[in-house]
């Protein structure tokens, strides 16, 4: 489901980029179109790679996603994207390495720097890292809270933070069982 959800901001995204849009009318496999003759390399590059993403093809995507990385090293947006195709590979510490990079070159970019903050506290709460994560949802929340044109929404923030809570209570409560087991298993289940 979350695949799903990303690759259309990754088709939202290469709209962004105009002539060069990923185009998904008449096909059932997306393609790129040619891109615009001024357009840099590194756009081409993002655009094969979200193609290649949309397409589900994440390996080829990763590789994409590297090339324009090396075109434009500090350019939040290829680190974001590569982060979203190794996530989608299930590789959260290679993806949450890229989406710190982004972070790193995210200032001047509210939109990507909203992104590249949901997906970190996304996955430091795919890992279980609950105190990195409700740490990382506070930042999100203040962020967008304060760049309200970039297109964040605090309320997940506090939705997140209240599933949070509910599965620490959840866990605390079922620590009690979980001892009652390991304790039957040390007197041989009786």
């Amino acid at each position: 489901m979350r695949t799903h959800a990303r690759a259309a901001i990754l088709v939202a995204m290469g709209l962004t980029f105009g002539a060069g849009a990923i185009a998904l009318a008449g096909d059932a496999k997306p393609r790129a179109r040619a891109a615009a003759p001024h357009a840099s390399k590194f756009t081409e590059a993002v655009l094969r790679g979200n193609a290649k993403f949309v397409s589900r093809d994440f390996p080829a995507a990763v590789t994409v996603y590297r090339e324009a990385i090396q075109l434009e090293p500090k350019n939040p947006r290829g680190h974001y994207l590569l982060g979203e195709a190794q996530s989608a590979l299930g590789n959260l510490t290679e993806a949450e390495a890229s989406w710190t990079q982004a972070d790193d070159f995210a200032d001047s970019d509210p939109e990507i720097k909203t992104k590249v903050l949901f997906c970190l506290a996304d996955v430091k709460e795919r890992q279980k890292k609950w105190d990195a994560a409700k740490t990382a949802w506070e930042h999100y929340k203040e962020y967008v809270t304060a760049h309200a044109d970039a297109g964040g929404a605090p309320a997940s923030a506090d939705a997140r933070l209240q599933a949070i809570e509910t599965v620490e209570k959840q866990d605390k409560a079922y620590e009690i069982v979980r001892k009652r087991i390991a304790e039957e298993k040390a007197d041989g289940g009786k």
